[in-house]
C-alpha cells in the first residue's frame, strides 16, 4: 500500500493537524504500509486560473510553472491520498483548496453518466488491480464540538466523486487545540494511540476497526468547560485598554513565564499544582472581579517545588510560571 499525506496546515510539522496525521501515518507504516508527507507550506502552488488550458491547449499539463507536476507525479502511483487540513470556515484551509483545485489536469474533460450521475474520469488510468484509490480525510477545529465538521464532510463526499476515487476513512479531531498543550499529553494519550492503531488497520484491511474509530469520535474534554478554558486563553492575549498602566508589573522583564490554560477531561482533578494554578485562570469569575487589580504568589515546595502567580487585573486572570516582585499575597 502507498499513502501520500498532504497536510494542508498553515503551520506544518507545527500544527494541530500534525499530531493526528503522523501517529496514523506510524501506524500504518508497522502494518507494512509506504508513506510519504507533503506539506504544502513549503511548495509553491499558484491559484487556478480557470482557462482549462490543462484540458484542451496542453492536456494533462497547467499552464503555471510550479511545484505542482512534481506533487501530481508523486500522487498518481498512490493506492491511498490522505488530505489532512484543520477546518478553516468550515472546509479545507487556503493552501489544501488551492491542491484541490490543481489536481484538474488529471481529469478528462468528458462527462459520463456513473452509478446515475455525472463524473469526469481519471484522464490516467494507473492499474491497482480494480481498485479505486481510497482518500482519507483527517482535520481538527477549535470548536469543541463535531458539527461543526458537516461541511466539510459534505465537500469531502462529493470531492471522492469527483475524482473518481473511494471515501475510505475520516478522522474528525473537535478541541483540537489541545492535541499541543504540553500539560495534558499524559490526559490525551488515548486519543493519539487511536489515531495510530486507526492507521495500522487501515493498512491491513483498508479501513478503521468500528471500535476504533468510536474512540476517535469521543470528544477530548466537556464542550462547556473546553469553551470556559478557550474564552480565559484569548482574555489572557487580547490587548486592553490601560493594560500598561497600574502598579501591576507586566511580565516582560521580570522572568514570568505564561502557562496555556489547562482543559481536563470531565471530572478529573489535576494532575500536578502547576496544572492547578493554569485552571484557576481559566475558571476565573470575571463578574466578580470587579476592578481588582492583584499579584498573587504561589510557592510549591517538595516534589513539585515551584513558583506562579496569578496575575488579576482588567477583569481577568493570567497565570504565569515565576516569582513576581509586587505579590499581593504570597
Amino acid at each position: 500500500m502507498r499513502i501520500l499525506a498532504v497536510n494542508g496546515s498553515p503551520r506544518g510539522k507545527a500544527g494541530n493537524t500534525e499530531c493526528i496525521l503522523q501517529p496514523f501515518l506510524v501506524g500504518a507504516r508497522e502494518a507494512g504500509a509506504e508513506a510519504e508527507t507533503i506539506y504544502l507550506k513549503d511548495k509553491k502552488i499558484e491559484h487556478c486560473r480557470g482557462c482549462f488550458s490543462c484540458w484542451t491547449k496542453t492536456p494533462g499539463t497547467c499552464v503555471h510553472k510550479d511545484d505542482m507536476p512534481e506533487l501530481l507525479a508523486k500522487l498518481r502511483p498512490a493506492d491511498v491520498l490522505v488530505l489532512a487540513s484543520p477546518l478553516y470556515v468550515f472546509t479545507v484551509s487556503g493552501l489544501m483548496k488551492d491542491f484541490l483545485d490543481r489536481m484538474l489536469p488529471l481529469a478528462d474533460p468528458h462527462m459520463i453518466k456513473q452509478d446515475g450521475r455525472f463524473v469526469h474520469l481519471p484522464r490516467y488510468g494507473e492499474d491497482r488491480d480494480g481498485d479505486l484509490r481510497k482518500v482519507v480525510l483527517i482535520s481538527n477545529c477549535g470548536f469543541p464540538e463535531r458539527h461543526h465538521f458537516t461541511g466539510l464532510v459534505e465537500t469531502f463526499r462529493l470531492l471522492t466523486w469527483g475524482l473518481n476515487a473511494c471515501q475510505a476513512a475520516s478522522i474528525l479531531c473537535a478541541g483540537g487545540e489541545l492535541l499541543r498543550v504540553e500539560q495534558l499529553q499524559e490526559s490525551i494519550r488515548w486519543y493519539l494511540e487511536a489515531a495510530r492503531a486507526a492507521g495500522r488497520e487501515f493498512g491491513q484491511t483498508g479501513c478503521i476497526c468500528p471500535a476504533t474509530q468510536e474512540t476517535l469520535d469521543r470528544s477530548l474534554a466537556d464542550p462547556e468547560v473546553y469553551a470556559q478554558k478557550a474564552n480565559a486563553y484569548w482574555d489572557s492575549l487580547i490587548a486592553r485598554p490601560g493594560d500598561q498602566t497600574g502598579n501591576c508589573p507586566e511580565p516582560e522583564g521580570n522572568g514570568l513565564v505564561s502557562l496555556a490554560p489547562v482543559v481536563p477531561e470531565k471530572g478529573r482533578l489535576p494532575l500536578s499544582f502547576r496544572e492547578a494554578v493554569a485552571g484557576q485562570a481559566g475558571s476565573f469569575n470575571i463578574r466578580a472581579a470587579g476592578d481588582l487589580r492583584a499579584d498573587i504568589q504561589f510557592r510549591a515546595t517538595g516534589a513539585e517545588a515551584g513558583d506562579f502567580v496569578l496575575r488579576i487585573k482588567g477583569g481577568h486572570c493570567e497565570a504565569y510560571e515565576g516569582m513576581t516582585p509586587a505579590r499581593r499575597l504570597t
